[in-house]
C-alpha cells in the first residue's frame, strides 16, 4: 500500500486534465490515472477527442504564425490575413498540451485502467483505487472523469475510417466544419441524430439521414425540422453494412498517408429484403447514443435513467440507494467524491464544458480537503476563510501573496502557529 493521496483523478480528457492542473497548482500532488493509450478502448487516455481531427471551438486552441505580442499593432489588412490563417488543433494535440501543462505543475500520471474503486467502506474518510496491474492507492478525495463512449455501428470497416479525418466521426460539432459543401450521412433515429443532421445541414452540407426503421425515437418537433430542411434527405429501412474508401488526398505527396484511405461510399442494406445500394459520401456521423463509463461505480453512486452519474451543484457525487454501507443511505452526497465531464453530462458533451466541470470539481475538492484538515487540527474554518471565492482568487496568478496561497497550505501554516 502506497502513501495516502490527497486526490486521485480517474480518467483524462478535458475534465480530467483540467482537474489535474488545478489540483496540482493547489499543491495537492494529484495522481491522474489516465486510462489506456489504445484508441479502441472506451476509456482511452485523452478521451473522445483522441479521435477528433480538428477542433475549432475550444477557445485559444489554435495554430497561428502571428507574433501575438505585435498583433495589436498590425494594420487592418495584416490583421485580416492573420485571422484567415488561423487553424484549429487536432484532438490529440490539444490533449497532449493539456497533459503537459498538468504535469508541468506537478500532477503525476499513470497510464492504466482502474479496475475497482471502493467507495462504500470508509465514505468521507478514505477511498481505495485498484488498477489493472494490481496497484492499490488510498485517497482522501476522488474526482471521477471517466467520460462516455460513443456507440458505433459495429461493422469492421468502421475502425479503418474512424477518427483523424478518415471520414467516420461521432461528433458533428467537432468535425462538421471539415465537410462544408460536401456530402455526409448521419446514422440514427433519435433526437441526437436529428440535431446532428440539422447542425450539419446548416453548415451548407448535404446530409443523408440513415435509419433502420420508419419509426423514430426523435421528438415530433425535431423530426419535422429534419423533414423540412432542404439539405436533409431521410432514408428509412436502411442500415449501413459496409464502407468503401479511396486513396487519401495526400497519399502521393506524403509517405505517412501513402497507404491511408478516406471514406468514399457507404453500402446500405434494406433489412426487410437484403437489397443493397451504394451511397457516395465524404463523411459518416454515427449518432446512436453514448454509454457513460460508470461500471466501476455500480451500487455505490447514483446514476440517472440513462446511466450517467448524478451530482449536486457542488459537483459532489450522490450515493446509490443500493450502497452496501447503509450509512450512505442517509447521506445527501458522498463527501470527498466529485464528478466532472461527460460521465455526468449527456446534454452538452463539449470539450469546453467538460474542462469547466473539471475546474469546478478541483476547486470543490480543494475546499473539502482544507475543511477536513482544519477540522482535524481544531481550527475555525470560517476564520481561515475557506470559501470558494477565496480558492478561486488563489488560482488567478502564479505570483501569490501570503493571503492568496492554496487554502490547504494556509491551513497547514495555521496549524503550526
Amino acid at each position: 500500500m502506497s502513501e495516502i493521496r490527497n486526490v486521485i483523478i480517474i480518467g483524462s480528457g478535458p475534465s480530467g486534465y483540467t482537474a489535474a492542473l488545478y489540483t496540482a497548482r493547489a499543491n495537492l500532488k494529484p495522481l491522474l490515472i489516465a486510462g489506456s493509450a489504445d484508441k479502441k478502448t472506451s476509456r482511452v487516455k485523452g478521451g473522445q477527442l483522441m479521435a477528433t481531427s480538428d477542433i475549432e471551438n475550444f477557445p485559444g486552441a489554435i495554430e497561428t504564425g502571428v507574433d501575438l505580442d505585435t498583433y495589436a499593432f498590425l494594420d487592418e489588412s495584416e490583421k485580416e490575413a492573420a485571422i484567415q490563417d488561423v487553424k484549429g488543433l487536432s484532438g490529440p494535440h490539444l490533449m497532449t498540451r493539456m497533459e503537459l501543462q498538468a504535469r508541468h505543475f506537478g500532477a503525476e500520471m499513470l497510464e492504466e485502467f482502474v479496475t475497482e474503486i471502493d467507495i462504500c467502506s470508509q465514505p468521507g474518510e478514505l477511498y481505495t483505487v485498484r488498477t489493472e496491474t494490481g496497484k492499490e492507492f488510498q485517497t482522501r478525495s476522488l474526482i471521477i472523469s471517466t467520460g462516455a463512449a460513443a456507440k458505433l455501428i459495429g461493422i469492421p470497416a468502421e475502425d479503418k475510417f474512424f477518427g483523424q479525418g478518415g471520414g467516420v466521426s461521432t461528433c458533428a460539432t467537432c468535425d462538421g466544419h471539415s465537410y462544408r459543401n460536401k456530402t455526409v450521412a448521419v446514422v440514427g433515429g433519435g433526437d441526437s441524430a436529428l440535431e446532428e443532421a440539422s447542425y450539419l445541414a446548416n453548415l451548407g452540407i448535404k446530409v443523408h439521414l440513415i435509419h433502420r426503421r420508419d419509426e423514430f425515437r426523435a421528438s415530433r418537433v425535431m423530426l419535422e425540422r429534419g423533414r423540412n430542411n432542404p439539405n436533409i434527405t431521410i432514408h428509412t429501412f436502411r442500415s449501413v453494412v459496409d464502407l468503401v474508401g479511396k486513396p487519401h488526398p495526400l497519399a502521393e505527396t506524403s509517405k505517412f498517408f501513402a497507404d491511408k484511405e478516406v471514406l468514399s461510399k457507404a453500402v446500405l442494406e434494406d433489412p426487410r429484403t437484403g437489397e443493397r445500394e451504394e451511397l457516395e459520401l465524404d463523411g459518416l456521423f454515427v449518432a446512436i447514443g453514448h454509454t457513460p463509463n460508470t461500471q466501476l461505480f455500480k451500487d455505490q453512486l447514483k446514476v440517472d435513467e440513462a446511466g450517467y452519474l448524478e451530482r449536486d451543484k457542488h459537483m459532489r457525487a450522490l450515493p446509490s440507494v443500493n450502497a452496501c454501507n447503509h450509512s450512505m443511505h442517509a447521506m445527501d452526497y458522498v463527501p470527498g467524491v466529485f464528478v466532472a465531464g461527460d460521465v455526468s453530462d449527456h446534454y452538452y458533451r463539449q470539450a469546453i464544458t467538460a474542462a469547466g466541470m473539471g475546474c469546478m470539481a478541483a476547486i470543490e475538492a480543494e475546499r473539502y480537503l482544507a475543511e477536513k484538515l482544519a477540522q482535524k487540527e481544531g481550527l475555525d474554518g470560517n476564520a481561515l476563510d475557506l470559501s470558494l471565492e477565496t480558492i478561486g482568487v488563489s488560482h488567478w496568478t502564479g505570483e501569490m501573496s501570503s493571503g492568496d496561497k492554496p487554502v490547504v497550505d494556509r491551513v497547514k501554516e495555521a496549524a503550526t502557529l
